[in-house]
């Protein structure tokens, strides 16, 4: 390219790359969002009938993504109050730096009003992350227990194929041993005219492997499930690393509530100078300008998610069909 072509080729600015990677980091968390709803669907049709614990699994996994949906609702209008938050916040900050137009007490009032909705927003944004991260309540804790249940059951099975000794005879031979151990239980009394006992050591032996047979056809049963059991955990593996993203999202809402906080309370003292006011001014509208941009983004995707699930809109209500 010409020097005269990079002359006229427009420059861009940080915010313009910022928002090409915003928009590519939403777009992936989308993708993530539509598979976590795919995935909920799989496992809703999974259908296990030899595992009481994983019919159990999957019927919890339908509950939980009741509450996911649930959760989905209540994020959306916690989203739009952040987004319109944002906006009164550079409003604040644009004020601060107009001092010609603006008194100390006005800046002051305005400033004081923030705080305190940011300490409720902060409150808020808490609470509708714990519905996905909190000790033994939270959808992710809850489906990882469910995960790693499902994990040990696949493991047990394969444990247990490894150590059974398969036993040559089919049908008939099984019949067979059944027939000489009644005849070995009643000839068992004349055990006490010999040493070596020869009746309670085959009883022993017989059903030793008729146990052995009985599991292997227990077995039999489950291999037939036992790749959709997989299907089931891999399903649960994606499921969580999709809301984990959410989880993520909304962390990072509350780390800049926090981080908002401090720099409200920094600016109520009169210790700092002014050029350090009109620093924490700027770095606070710089970070609300990209919250704002976040919570459009993430109200698209999750809109996206809802309606192509059969969920709709009313009065900020999700409703299923």
């Amino acid at each position: 390219m010409s020097n005269n072509d990079d002359r006229i080729q427009p420059k861009r600015s940080k915010d313009d790359i910022l928002n090409d990677t915003q928009v590519i980091s939403m777009m992936d968390f989308g993708k993530d969002i539509k598979m976590v709803m795919d995935n909920f669907k799989i496992c809703e049709k999974i259908e296990i009938k030899h595992s009481d614990i994983i019919t159990e699994h999957i019927k919890e996994v339908k509950k939980l993504q009741e509450i996911f949906c649930k959760f989905v609702n209540e994020s959306l209008d916690l989203n739009d109050q952040l987004e319109e938050y944002s906006r009164n916040i550079f409003f604040f900050t644009e004020c601060f730096i107009d001092i010609n137009n603006y008194s100390d007490e006005e800046i002051l009032e305005l400033l004081e009003s923030h705080l305190k909705d940011s300490q409720k927003n902060y409150k808020l944004a808490k609470k509708l992350k714990n519905i996905l991260v909190n000790e033994n309540v939270g959808i992710i804790n809850k489906l990882s227990k469910i995960k790693n249940s499902t994990f040990d059951f696949i493991d047990d099975f394969e444990s247990d194929e490894r150590e059974i000794i398969l036993y040559e005879g089919g049908t008939f031979y099984r019949y067979c041993i059944i027939v000489l151990l009644n005849l070995a239980y009643l000839a068992m009394p004349l055990d006490v005219f010999t040493k070596k006992k020869p009746c309670k050591e085959f009883v022993a032996k017989s059903e030793k492997w008729l146990d052995k047979n009985n599991k292997i056809e227990e077995l039999n049963n489950k291999r037939n499930e036992i790749e959709m059991v997989k299907l089931f955990g891999e399903n649960l593996r994606s499921i969580i690393r999709g809301i984990s993203r959410i989880e993520t999202f909304w962390d990072r809402q509350i780390r800049s509530i926090e981080r908002l906080i401090g720099n409200l309370k920094r600016l109520d003292s009169s210790s700092e100078k002014r050029i350090t006011q009109r620093q924490i001014v700027y770095n606070i509208g710089q970070k609300w300008k990209n919250v704002e941009k976040e919570c459009e983004l993430y109200y698209i995707e999750m809109k996206k998610l809802l309606h192509e699930n059969r969920y709709v809109e009313k009065d900020h209500k999700i409703l299923g069909d």
